[in-house]
């Protein structure tokens, strides 16, 4: 008891624990499963204090699950910087990855914890100019065979260059595809070749494999091409298509990179 009468606030988990009852480390699941509220809302911290005088409730529904790993597939607005440190800060991810900028098209059918943004990998980050497609996952598995499989993984890219006479000529479009078509020894690696399309005008489509930091940048400028935005579409066979801007999304079970 304190100096005033009243009694020192407890753990959510252990009051749980007791109110159940039930074990330390189930209550515990529960609170992280977000199922149980202190006042009518929902708290998913274990380690919360609570006074005797808060109701603590257990959702009917409560399911004793355990939590799995989870992947993010996120579209990254063009200038939105992100530190160089892995894993993401709980509070960045807290800021990226809210239940409002979810994806209303998410098929995943996955409850959204603040568990599911605890220790997140950024995997093949993209520079602050670029846009597109991001992964963030907890699961040190998929980081490391998007890793070890860099060298066979495709990236898929769309390109926008600067407006230039010279790109009416037929003939120095097709001197661009070759030119970004050759094999390439860059920062040190001999990296694949990569093979181009024009979409538009203006507008490329890339698509390469073991992708590394610079590598479009560098290839567009050994064809003399002024690079205006780009967008990374795919990911071996993880796409961002109808994923709208500064959105995410859960990783479908059945999709494999």
């Amino acid at each position: 008891m304190s100096d005033t009468g009243r009694s020192e606030p407890q753990r959510l988990a252990k009051r749980l624990a007791a109110q159940l009852p039930c074990s330390r480390s189930d209550a515990e699941r529960y609170i992280a499963g977000g199922w149980v509220r202190v006042d009518g809302a929902v708290v998913e911290e274990p380690m919360a204090r609570v006074h005797d005088g808060q109701t603590v409730a257990l959702d009917p529904k409560a399911k004793l699950e355990s939590l799995d790993s989870v992947t993010l597939i996120w579209h990254k607005p063009a200038g939105r910087a992100l530190p160089d440190v892995s894993p993401l800060p709980d509070a960045l991810a807290a800021e990226l990855f809210t239940n409002a900028n979810r994806f209303k098209g998410d098929r995943s059918g996955v409850r959204p914890l603040k568990a599911h943004r605890h220790k997140l990998l950024p995997v093949a980050p993209l520079s602050t100019p670029m846009s597109g497609l991001m992964v963030f996952t907890q699961n040190p598995g998929v980081a490391r065979k998007i890793s070890d499989d860099s060298a066979q993984l495709e990236h898929e890219w769309l390109v926008e260059v600067a407006a230039d006479p010279e790109l009416d000529d037929e003939v120095r479009r097709e001197t661009v595809l070759k030119s970004i078509g050759k094999a390439l020894f860059f920062d040190g690696w001999s990296l694949p070749s990569a093979r181009a399309s024009w979409q538009s005008e203006h507008r490329l489509r890339l698509a390469i494999k073991g992708t590394r930091p610079g590598q479009v940048e560098h290839l567009c400028e050994r064809a003399g091409l002024q690079l205006v935005a780009v967008r990374r579409l795919r990911m071996g066979r993880v796409a961002l298509t109808g994923l709208p801007v500064g959105e995410w999304r859960y990783l479908l079970g059945y999709e494999r990179f």
